[in-house]
């Protein structure tokens, strides 16, 4: 075994992921680096978790005897994305939270054990017109990536921690993070086709829910907003053309903070249980229901939730509203949830 470490910096929360992972597993890529800074990096708040401790995957570990096993899972919300909307733009608070994190991390990194982390950042420096305000603050090279690295990695970690399944089995991958979704579908063992959108809870919450609770008018434009970008591809994948030998999902997976809190939710988890958490199946009518009180509730009183982490609860609203449609354009009745994804897939070296 071999123990690597991986940072994810995403529009929404830095992640850390520790791990030891079998001999044998190559070590990801260093292809699309963006280089090193010499500034050190700052010091960070103590990383925020949705029972303010260790987050950590089962303890039976990953269902797949060559997934990695957590040594150290730690998540901060430092919403790198606050206001990317309006101008393109990363701020310069949101830039100091983000690099205080990942700087913090590097150091818990190095105390378990783990070489050197790799780095990835997704929707936010891919989207921002200023990724320099960011990197210029670190010490270490990040590896942005393009959607469609961000929705393979996805799938293969979701795949890695979800199973066995059979190999022939048709699956679909869902991921509402802060920035994007991504939507990745084929068979366990090969992707068909993927895509990122950028319709994640951050970017959905800034440009559509302004008042507190949402007014009727703002849910109907991210109804209206997630029709349009979602129900044509939903519908491809869901009916493929006749005369296609491909058929439907027989099963959805979900990864991300929306989907992990929306089954913490469901099970009124305080504290928050990632055993619980991993593998459960999340039904359509429980999302339709957390959906319509979540966008009946302030900010305030969603923060009191059981299962709800305080620093989600602006947000939780936007992504419910994803998952919702996702759920009734597919006819899915179920999706069930996974605590392995991206930072998976990158510590196996896919």
């Amino acid at each position: 075994m071999s123990r690597r470490a991986v940072i994810d910096i995403g529009t929404n929360s830095v992640r850390l992921l520790v791990a030891d992972v079998p001999d044998g597993a190559r070590a990801s890529s260093p292809s699309g680096l963006h280089p090193a800074r010499t500034e050190p990096p700052l010091r960070a708040r103590p990383a925020i978790l949705p029972d303010a401790g260790l987050a950590r995957l089962s303890r039976r570990g990953p269902a797949r005897a060559s997934a990695p096993r957590a040594v150290d899972q730690r998540l901060t919300i430092t919403r790198l994305g606050e206001g990317l909307g309006a101008g393109a733009a990363i701020r310069p608070a949101a830039a100091k939270r983000t690099a205080a994190a990942v700087g913090a991390f590097i150091e818990a990194a190095s105390a378990a054990g783990a070489g050197p982390p790799l780095l990835v950042a997704t929707h936010a420096l891919r989207a921002a017109r200023n990724p320099d305000e960011l990197l210029s603050r670190l010490r270490v090279p990040v590896r942005i990536l393009s959607g469609d690295e961000e929705a393979r990695l996805g799938f293969h970690g979701a795949l890695a921690g979800i199973g066995p399944l059979p190999s022939h089995a048709r699956v679909l991958i869902v991921d509402i993070g802060g920035g994007s979704v991504e939507l990745t579908w084929g068979e366990c063992r090969r992707i068909e086709d993927s895509l990122s959108l950028p319709i994640g809870a951050v970017v959905l919450t800034e440009q559509f829910l302004c008042h507190d609770p949402p007014l009727r008018r703002e849910v109907a434009a991210v109804e209206d907003a997630l029709g349009r970008t979602l129900d044509a591809p939903l519908d491809k994948i869901s009916r493929p053309a006749r005369g296609m030998r491909r058929k439907a999902p027989q099963r959805v997976i979900g990864v991300g903070g929306t989907i992990t809190t929306m089954a913490a939710l469901d099970q009124r988890l305080d504290p928050y249980d990632p055993d619980r958490v991993h593998g459960y199946r999340l039904t359509r009518r429980a999302v339709q229901r957390i959906t319509r009180r979540l966008l009946a509730q302030t900010v305030a009183e969603r923060r009191d939730l059981p299962g709800l982490q305080p620093e989600r609860a602006d947000i939780i609203a936007a992504g419910a509203l994803v998952l919702r449609h996702l759920l009734v354009q597919l006819d899915s009745r179920e999706i069930t949830v996974s605590e392995t994804d991206l930072l998976w897939a990158l510590a196996l070296g896919c």
